[in-house]
């Protein structure tokens, strides 16, 4: 064997023919630029050419780590900036058209200085209609702003009183300053961990991979092929894998032999099993063909399946069990459900000729004297039955029962339907026969169709009554939909869908709309002193006594609020709307529910406004809520617990 490597050493190698048609001086011309190459890359250690490569990598990603952390920081910066003017129209200004129209100038000015801590707020200075004037401090005269915004002093009333102007000046000099100052933290931290990185990866790659490496290259420069005591060359230190890596090389040379003794002796095997193997090719080809042809069978009935109706679904089922004992060669073949009783509730079957029916077998055959069969059926997918199955439990029993019964193999499939305790599709002959494992996979995989058969057919007629019984749900949700829990009246809901359509309706036929809306006076005080649960019977009340009054069938009376109340009212005229609004005012009154917070009256009252349509001003129907809202403004303004009708 070393001879031979030696010999095959020493030939010469097969130049590819591209290359052997160069020159020789191109030859050398090209082996000296690539030993030049290979040099001038030997001349930097590799552990420098790694770590600076590294170094390179990451400091490019330090680079766009630290720019992606300014551009964030600016811009989170920029957007604490930016909201500060929303923060003061929205917080600040509320309070400080308080503390002005209260007079409170101390406050005041301590709301200036809140505003101006704000990120970019350079200066705050608020100035009164009274020519007073606010600061937040003495403006400083080396800030330049960025922008002054201006905004007016309202004083939220109906209607709203101006009552100054704040002038607030944004800079963002600090701001660019702070950015400014995080980038160059950012960049020195950057800076550090890579200093870190090198250092840790010049040491690892000089200790686990330089070292070793030089080691591993002294030593084959030394090493011989078939060289006495070459394989025993230990390496000194750590470096024991090389050691093995060596011993390789010999290992190798002894398998090679191996392998070309055990070569010779397979050939002598294969032509032995070659004509076994044209046996057994025959065999298996029948076979194929005929699992074909079995599962071209299973696809067309499960294509039919797909596309047959309910009502065709049981003779289906009937021809395809039909087919399948044809195809197999069975006596029977068969799908049966159980129920929790083990009792058989459905059966489809198709039997040959002269062969009893199933439901004739299940008369003689009893599931409670079954202590092998029946577990078995529930634990597993597949069970066969035949004179070979293991003698245990009582089988010996069953066997001899199936025997009487003209049965010699019985196959059973579990049919896994959710809505059913037990199902199994099954076949059984008359003689013995073996099943092979395609078959029964073949077997399970119809089990598996009739499962989704018998489910489809559950979810149809489970489909049909649950699509009865959502119209039926849907209806009553429409009809919840648009009530008020606590009133039993229509809600908002209800109100937005119809207040548009009864308003044209009006305005095309030219006929009288009006609109009566209430509040419960003063009803936060009620809900204070007598609490919520006797609020809402408060509520429930008054709903009570508006349903009295508006007593047509197409008034709608509909609760839009906690305490407010609107009544569509199609076909009166103002003075009918204003007399139905007084009655519901006495109405309520009459209530005598007891109100001993409120100033109006000792017992709960209402405030009505009244509004009627008027073509020339009511182009749409917002318009006369907003006239029926002002005139219950009116109402609540001049004492409440009256009836205000809108001009």
């Amino acid at each position: 064997m070393a001879g031979g490597l030696h010999a095959a050493r020493l030939s010469p190698p097969l130049a590819p023919p591209l290359f052997a048609r160069r020159p020789a001086a191109a030859r050398v011309f090209t082996v000296s630029a690539m030993s030049t190459r290979a040099d001038a890359a030997s001349e930097t250690p590799l552990v420098r050419q790694v770590v600076g490569r590294v170094l390179l990598c990451l400091s490019l990603l330090s680079v766009v780590v630290v720019g992606w952390q300014t551009w964030r920081g600016y811009r989170t910066e920029i957007e604490h900036a930016g909201s500060t003017e929303r923060l003061i129209r929205e917080q600040y200004m509320p309070i400080l058209a308080q503390n002005v129209w209260d007079v409170d100038l101390p406050s005041a000015e301590k709301t200036l200085q809140a505003i101006a801590t704000h990120p970019g707020v350079a200066y705050a200075e608020l100035t009164t209609d009274s020519d007073q004037r606010l600061s937040s401090s003495r403006l400083p005269m080396t800030v330049k702003p960025t922008r002054v915004v201006e905004v007016p002093l309202m004083l939220e009333h109906r209607p709203p009183v101006k009552l100054g102007t704040l002038r607030v000046m944004l800079s963002y000099a600090t701001l660019y300053a702070h950015i400014r100052e995080e980038a160059l933290q950012n960049a020195f931290v950057q800076l550090l961990q890579l200093a870190l990185v090198a250092l840790l990866l010049a040491l690892a790659l000089n200790h686990y991979f330089t070292a070793p490496l030089n080691t591993l290259t002294e030593h084959l420069r030394r090493y011989r092929l078939g060289a006495a005591g070459a394989r025993r060359a230990v390496l000194p230190g750590r470096c024991h894998e090389l050691d093995a890596l060596v011993d390789a090389f010999g290992d190798l040379q002894d398998r090679l032999a191996d392998k070309n003794a055990e070569g010779l002796r397979a050939c002598e095997e294969l032509a032995a099993h070659r004509d076994r193997l044209a046996e057994l090719v025959a065999i298996r080809t029948a076979e194929l063909d005929h699992l074909n042809r079995f599962q071209q069978l299973v696809s067309e009935l499960s294509t039919r399946f797909i596309n047959v109706t309910e009502d065709a679904l049981d003779a289906t089922l009937t021809e395809a069990l039909a087919r399948i004992g044809g195809f197999l060669g069975v006596q029977r073949c068969y799908l049966f459900i159980l129920d929790s009783r083990l009792a058989v509730q459905e059966t489809h079957e198709w039997h040959a000729a002269q062969s009893r029916s199933v439901n004739e077998l299940l008369t003689l055959y009893s599931a409670d004297a079954s202590p092998w069969l029946v577990p078995q059926l529930a634990r597993h997918s597949v069970v066969i039955l035949d004179a070979h199955t293991p003698d245990s439990r009582g089988l010996g029993q069953e066997q001899l029962t199936l025997s009487l019964l003209g049965i010699a193999t019985l196959v059973l499939v579990k049919v896994r339907v959710s809505h059913v305790p037990l199902g199994f599709f099954g076949c059984d002959t008359a003689t013995p026969r073996a099943w092979g494992e395609q078959e029964v996979a073949l077997l399970r995989l119809i089990g598996e169709m009739l499962a989704n058969v018998m489910a489809r057919r559950h979810q149809l007629r489970a489909l049909q009554a649950a699509r009865q019984d959502l119209e039926d749900s849907n209806a009553r949700l429409h009809r919840q939909a648009r009530r008020d829990a606590l009133t039993g009246l229509a809600n908002r809901l209800h109100f937005d869908e119809i207040k548009r359509p009864l308003f044209d309706s009006a305005l095309l036929n030219r006929t009288p709309l009006s609109l009566v809306l209430c509040d419960v006076d003063h009803f936060k005080l009620y809900n204070d002193r007598y609490g919520h649960p006797r609020g809402d019977t408060c509520l429930a009340r008054v709903s009570e006594a508006l349903r009295a009054v508006f007593r047509r069938s197409n008034d709608l009376v509909a609760r839009i609020g906690g305490e407010e109340f609107i009544v569509i009212l199609p076909g009166a005229d103002t003075h009918l709307a204003q007399e139905l609004a007084e009655e519901m005012r006495e109405a309520v009154a009459e209530l005598d529910i007891e109100h001993a917070a409120s100033p109006v009256a000792p017992c709960v009252t209402v405030s009505v406004g009244v509004a009627t349509l008027d073509a020339a001003r009511h182009h749409n129907i917002e318009a006369l809520i907003n006239d029926v809202d002002t005139a219950l403004y009116r109402a609540k303004q001049q004492g409440r617990n009256r009836v205000i009708s809108a001009e």
